[in-house]
């Protein structure tokens, strides 16, 4: 047990508690923002428990992936992005496109209209966007969840660069002017594929490259450190309080512009350093079930995207309007449990299909040795007989 728990502290697994919490989060978000309680444009308790570290969690999201982040030339790394990131986008907006088409014209019965709405939503897959917006005078909704994807992709791919054309001693103020460009970007201009997103997340992302890289997650926190990490946390709640607003990166929206970006940034890296701590101290069936959900965190994203835009949901709260919460538990029920049971299946025949690949591989590499030993065995009956 102790020689596990010493890989854990130093391996990709030790965020899965915080990516299982994490995708809980979002689905509970997701759900709770159609709700008249769930507004985020009006600050409540439910509100603020929500939304007021909904980014500095995105931000810890975005450190963990940083943490397994290595240099390496321009060509592999976008190589790299394009395997891990890009293909399971595409492949998502495909499915959201077919299923948002068969569903809305299966509950609705017009051709038209749902042929139009899912032209908006491929729209949105093919032009990247992180939020609802017009271009060509016509509009496409959001590539949905998605967005996560698109912007750690640029993010990863731009921090690479950083790293490769900037001596040392000029990273932190390339990380930083990346980060002010696409802040500038975002509150200009509807850039299409998250490259604004992409360019304000490369401090979180360096973060995490410099937490691996100083072993902040391997020894106790320093005073100063945890100090600014608390001081950050704080910050960003008066924030919300004296605003009455909340950051959102794919709506381009923070309270306090670039400061926001790097509030959440340091407050994101104390979520994570608790929720580290927590996983490293604390182990029952709740938490390994957590655990469970964040290991096919990447097979979660993609299916919630799908069931969040191809499924009509808005219908729900409409439906419960006497009973907001009786509604809102039940669809979280709904899109929960259906989004685990397609990612179990999806999971069970990757696994399959890995198992017949090696089985496979295992046959091919055996063949030679068989047809050699087929042909030796003559030879060594001629030599007992002679």
């Amino acid at each position: 047990m102790e020689g596990t728990k010493r890989r854990a502290a130093n391996s990709l697994g030790m965020f899965d508690l915080l990516k299982g919490v994490g995708m809980l989060t979002i689905v509970f978000a997701h759900t709770g923002e159609l709700y008249p309680m769930g507004d985020a444009s009006h600050i409540n308790p439910l509100t603020f428990c929500m939304f007021a570290y909904r980014e500095s969690l995105m931000a810890a999201f975005y450190i963990a992936s940083g943490y397994g982040f290595r240099k390496r030339s321009i060509g592999k790394c976008i190589d790299q992005q394009f395997k891990t990131l890009l293909k399971p986008y595409i492949y998502t907006g495909i499915a959201t496109t077919v299923f948002h088409f068969i569903i809305h014209y299966s509950l609705f019965g017009s051709l038209h209209n749902a042929t139009y709405e899912t032209y908006k939503v491929l729209g949105g897959f093919a032009l990247g966007l992180p939020h609802t917006a017009t271009y060509f005078g016509q509009l496409f909704f959001s590539c949905g969840p998605m967005w996560y994807l698109l912007s750690l992709m640029i993010a990863w791919v731009l921090l690479d660069l950083i790293l490769n054309i900037f001596p040392e001693q000029y990273i932190n103020w390339a990380v930083l002017g990346t980060m002010l460009l696409g802040w500038g970007i975002c509150i200009t201009w509807e850039a299409p594929f998250c490259i604004g997103q992409g360019m304000v997340t490369v401090p979180a992302l360096y973060v995490g490259y410099l937490a691996k890289k100083y072993k902040i997650f391997e020894q106790p926190l320093s005073p100063r450190l945890r100090g600014g990490m608390i001081a950050a946390a704080l910050a960003v709640a008066a924030l919300v309080l004296l605003t009455k607003s909340t950051d959102c990166v794919s709506m381009a929206e923070w309270t306090l512009g670039p400061v926001s970006i790097l509030l959440d940034a340091v407050t994101g890296l104390g979520i994570l350093s608790i929720v580290i701590w927590f996983q490293r101290r604390v182990e029952n069936v709740v938490t390994h079930a957590i655990q469970a959900i964040g290991r096919r965190s990447l097979f979660i994203f993609c299916v919630h995207t799908v069931e969040l835009t191809a499924i009509p949901w808005y219908l729900m709260p409409q439906k419960f309007a006497a009973h907001p919460v009786l509604g809102m538990v039940l669809q979280f029920t709904l899109s929960l449990g259906s989004t685990l049971l397609i990612c179990e299946l999806l999971v069970r025949r990757r696994d399959l299909k890995f198992w017949l690949t090696s089985r496979r591989e295992q046959k091919a590499a055996e063949a030679p040795r068989r047809r050699s030993a087929r042909a030796e065995a003559p030879e060594r009956h001629f030599a007992a007989k002679h």
